[in-house]
């Protein structure tokens, strides 16, 4: 068989996943939602309900979801949808959030791959700070000021498929059997 011809068949192999193989996303995986201010995000900080969703097609948490667990605290109105590489938090309405260690959100998946990055996206309008651990993702907005079209898109970037490693090492291993074969000739 010509060369070529296995060389071409391995490359298209290492590059391109075959049907059935790909890179999972966090649509339908179930994500858990609550808000904490003003140290660290534990359960004594937790200002609002915990709220629970299924990652799809429609908004998970839409504007007023978000109740509060002390009278005296008004959440800001804020829309917040988890995509299935993206978190995008919408706020209806501005202020000033409490400086501190830690104000904002904690997003908890399960059922979902394990995340690999988490960045905030250039066409963000405000720049929280994003951090990750397992796959809990923490957006603190500690001293940030807020306005009614302030809107942050988080990128979430999901640890691929094993099987898609694979395919990518046997081809990246054909390629180099082919070109060893081919320099001994």
């Amino acid at each position: 068989m010509n060369v070529r011809i296995l060389c071409a068949a391995a490359a298209a192999l290492a590059c391109c996943p075959m049907t059935g193989a790909q890179a999972q996303d966090l649509t339908g995986s179930t994500v858990n939602l609550a808000a904490y201010c003003c140290t660290a995000p534990i359960e004594s900080n937790r200002v609002t309900a915990l709220l629970s969703a299924t990652v799809g097609p429609a908004v998970e948490f839409p504007e007023g979801v978000l109740t509060s667990l002390d009278p005296n605290l008004e959440p800001v109105p804020v829309t917040i949808d988890v995509g299935a590489s993206t978190i995008d938090i919408d706020y209806g309405a501005g202020g000033t959030t409490a400086p501190g260690g830690f104000n904002g959100f904690v997003f908890s998946f399960t059922g979902a791959p394990a995340i690999l990055s988490v960045s905030v996206d250039p066409s963000s309008t405000y720049t929280p700070v994003v951090t990750f651990e397992g796959n809990s993702i923490f957006v603190n907005e500690a001293g940030l000021t807020l306005t009614a079209d302030s809107r942050a898109l988080i990128n979430v970037t999901p640890v691929p498929e094993p099987e898609i490693y694979a395919m990518m090492l046997g081809g990246l291993g054909l390629v180099s059997a082919l070109a060893s074969r081919r320099r001994r000739k």
